[in-house]
């Protein structure tokens, strides 16, 4: 074919990239053609030859002569099948063969259907009737373009002109064709890319063909960068590869973190809420897991952690430890929200933790340290009630634990001159006293009757009521005795459903420790499959809480938050649109404030239609495996052109198949995600500089 405008633009990398003999194999030509869509005519044997034909397959057409030098048909138009196309001709060779088939019928007296229907049709009219149509989607078009004067491949969302069909050409892309435009990132933009693979191109459920023909394994990259920062949705049905494709991003991104830190950058940390403890643990699906990137870079935070092992840290708070009352409170008070008292709304403004306050003077500051040390002992008195272990020793390990006070020294005297000694350990100097494990109620209902029975004199008594006039020792005490303001409520009977958020040998808020190694870029797996529901569902959501006030403040001090990663499972339970109305959800607050906080989301879920349609405009990378009803794929159809894919989406239940979308790539591929095990592994333990994980049986050669 002569160039239409000679000259213009040279074709080589267009053709070196798409149009090679290793890139592309001729199939056929365009029979008819519109801005919109085109149908392919092609013949059996060259789909044959060419390892099939199936649905779903990229097609590429071009009015260019290969290995010209190009011209103004310096363009290449990319096509997906979707479904066949009648030809022009086919009904008239239809009627060819039904017409043989009539005269085989009418030739034998009791002919067979082996005898009529494998009639032996003529070279010639085999020929003609093998000739089939393909309907194909126009996706776009690629074409040269020079961009900060490199010459780059560029891609246009439509089609700018098309000519006579007789012109076209086309050919179906193999191997590294193949990988090129599933792997295309449009140039120009801003953004970081580093690639990494994330899997190969897969068209159909049945791969005989393309495994037959070498083609099943044409890799696809994606850059890694969408996924950091940005809202990445998992859509598909349990057991489909969801959790599978979560920890290759994870993975990937770990690889990415440590090379920044390398060249001194800041990491990324990851945060994974595992429910059901497939992150956390080995399987036999993957044969390992993310926890062996390396006891230094993943920390695992599970119920019941007896501390072991360096990387596994007990989920949970030391409900005794002054240094994480704040905290408690926290949890207490989300227990206590459904009762509508006023000894509730106390409460949670009560303060237990004492700090001091700007303004305030040094006399305030020690009055308000000494009224949070009462509060405090009531409220230990409550859990003791509610039936909390009291733990053994202190938060450090070096001495029994003792419910520290402030209390005058006449009202000490009176104590033990009244229960006896054994109860209370005076401090060497200061008001300070120990209240010992065994006898926090004691202490507590002897101060109460004596408070009623206002039978103290002289400074014992002032003493008394310094500490049953305190904001605190009021606020708690209703929980305690069970009793306000004549009425009775439950009190410390809410606080037992709390008992498994009680780890007495947690030294601090291990939020304020989750939030750190998050900082320090390392991957922490929140372990709550052994947790019971209530209250994980209320741990997960103090601990997101937890790292969205962390970013907030760093965000408004004028500083750049540092970049976390979230992972959620079942997040129709989270982002329905029902909750999508309560801006003070803390999913739906993560939802809204995510990028602006510099947190990355990727969330999983069975049910789009689940997921408030805020949240699903706002993502922009999707992973689509199997869904199993119409209703959800009907939702999925409303975003980008997934319509296409609704009926495989609904009948292809193959697991790790899914249908990716990233907010690099032009257009959807069909993707076998590759399987998450010790080489993806490996690559993150390098990365960070470890040596590789040995398979069972081999030795390091150090």
């Amino acid at each position: 074919m002569v160039d239409l405008i000679p000259h213009v633009g040279a074709g080589t990398l267009m053709e070196s990239v798409l149009l090679a003999d290793d890139r592309a194999v001729r199939v056929g030509a365009i029979q008819a053609l519109d801005f919109d869509r085109a149908i392919v005519i092609t013949h059996d044997r060259w789909k044959a030859e060419t390892g099939g034909i199936p649905q779903f397959s990229f097609l590429l057409a071009t009015a260019r002569e290969i290995g010209t030098g190009g011209g103004d048909d310096d363009e290449v138009l990319l096509l997906r099948v979707e479904g066949t196309a009648p030809l022009s001709l086919e009904r008239d060779l239809l009627g060819v063969r039904e017409e043989a088939l009539r005269d085989a019928l009418s030739r034998h007296e009791s002919p067979s259907p082996s005898v009529v229907l494998d009639l032996d049709i003529d070279p010639f009219t085999r020929n003609r009737i093998s000739f089939t149509g393909l309907d194909c989607r126009i996706i776009g078009t690629f074409y040269e373009q020079t961009k900060d004067g490199k010459l780059v491949l560029d891609f246009g969302h439509d089609v700018d002109n098309f000519y006579a069909t007789a012109t076209y050409r086309v050919y179906k892309p193999v191997g590294p064709g193949l990988s090129a435009i599933a792997s295309y990132i449009k140039p120009g933009g801003d953004e970081k890319i580093e690639n990494v693979r994330i899997g190969a191109v897969r068209y159909s459920s049945t791969r005989r063909r393309a495994m037959a023909s070498g083609q099943d394994d044409a890799p696809v990259f994606v850059n890694v960068y969408d996924f950091i920062g940005n809202k990445t949705g998992m859509f598909g049905m349990t057991r489909m590869g969801k959790s599978n494709t979560m920890k290759t991003v994870v993975s990937r991104v770990f690889a990415v973190s440590e090379n920044r830190r390398s060249q001194g950058n800041s990491p990324i940390g990851q945060l994974i809420f595992d429910p059901q403890g497939e992150y956390a643990n080995p399987n036999t699906q993957d044969g390992t897991h993310l926890a062996a990137l390396g006891e230094r870079h993943v920390i695992i935070y599970k119920f019941g952690a007896a501390g072991d092992k360096s990387n596994v840290r007990p989920l949970g708070f030391n409900f005794f430890d002054p240094a994480q009352v704040d905290a408690v409170k926290g949890v207490i008070s989300s227990a206590l929200v459904d009762a509508a008292a006023d000894y509730v709304r106390a409460f949670v403004q009560a303060d237990f933790e004492g700090n001091p306050i700007a303004g305030e003077t040094s006399d305030e500051a020690v009055k308000r340290k000494a009224h949070a040390t009462r509060g405090r002992l009531v409220l230990y008195g409550a859990l003791s009630k509610a039936d909390f272990p009291v733990p053994m020793k202190e938060p450090e390990g070096k001495w029994p634990w003792r419910a520290w006070v402030t209390m005058r020294k006449e009202l000490v005297d009176e104590l033990e001159n009244q229960l006896g000694t054994g109860h209370v350990v005076r401090a060497k100097s200061g008001r300070q006293v120990g209240v010992e494990r065994t006898s926090l109620t004691t202490v507590l209902d002897w101060l109460i009757e004596r408070a009623e029975a206002n039978d103290l004199g002289g400074k014992a008594a002032e003493g008394l009521k310094s500490i049953v006039e305190g904001d605190a020792w009021r606020s708690a005490l209703p929980i305690y005795t069970q009793e306000n303001q004549g009425r009775q409520v439950s009190g410390y009977t809410k606080l037992k459903p709390l008992q498994s958020f009680h780890t007495p040998s947690s030294r601090s808020d291990y939020r304020s420790e989750v939030y750190g190694e998050l900082v320090a870029g390392r991957v922490v797996i929140v372990d709550l499959h052994l947790g019971p529901d209530s209250v994980v569902r209320k741990l997960s959501e103090s601990l997101a809480s937890y790292v969205m006030q962390k970013q907030t403040e760093v965000f408004t001090s004028g500083d750049a938050p540092p970049q976390i990663q979230v992972v959620i499972e079942e997040a129709h339970n989270l982002f329905s649109s029902a909750k999508y109305k309560d801006d003070l959800d803390v999913w739906v607050r993560l939802a809204k404030e995510a990028s602006k906080l510099k947190i990355g989301m990727i969330y999983a879920t069975q049910e789009v239609t689940g997921v408030a349609h805020q949240v699903l405009a706002n993502t922009k990378n999707w992973v689509v495996a199997h869904l199993n009803n119409t209703r959800e794929v009907n939702e999925l159809a409303r975003f980008y052109d997934f319509k296409a894919f609704s009926d495989s989406i609904i009948s292809h239940e193959d697991k790790g198949y899914v249908r990716l979308k990233t907010m690099s790539s032009p257009f959807i591929i069909p993707v076998h995600i590759d399987k998450y095990g010790r080489a993806l592994v490996n690559e993150g333990r390098a990365a960070a500089g470890d040596p590789p994980l040995l398979e069972e049986g081999e030795h390091s050669a150090v």
